[in-house]
């Protein structure tokens, strides 16, 4: 026989724009759980590990991963030797003609 577990529950009250609240919960439909379930589970591991068990990060931190990764890529494509090049101008000088930009 199993021991039951006797704990008063409380409940909380979380405040999140309309947009973010519904596609969390499509996601967590996706995943097969509840908006409560999800909380609870966070606040869980959050007690259980004593940190925030994901990374919070400011867009400005974001941007600039999404920047280095970019240039990070574009690094290994100018090593190929198989890469071809083009100039800055030859690529905007029919732009250029066509709207009268002429340089």
């Amino acid at each position: 026989m199993l021991a039951s577990k006797s704990f008063a529950e409380k409940a909380i009250t979380v405040r999140v724009d309309s947009s973010t609240k519904e596609q969390a919960e499509r996601v967590l439909d996706d995943i097969g759980i509840n908006m409560t379930s999800y909380i609870s589970s966070s606040l869980k591991a959050l007690v259980r590990e004593r940190r925030i068990p994901f990374a919070m990060v400011t867009e400005e931190y974001l941007c600039d991963q999404i920047i280095l990764s970019k240039l990070s890529e574009a690094e290994k494509e100018i090593s190929n030797p198989n890469t071809v090049l083009i100039d800055h101008d030859d690529v905007f000088a029919p732009v250029r003609k066509r709207f009268g930009y002429e340089v």
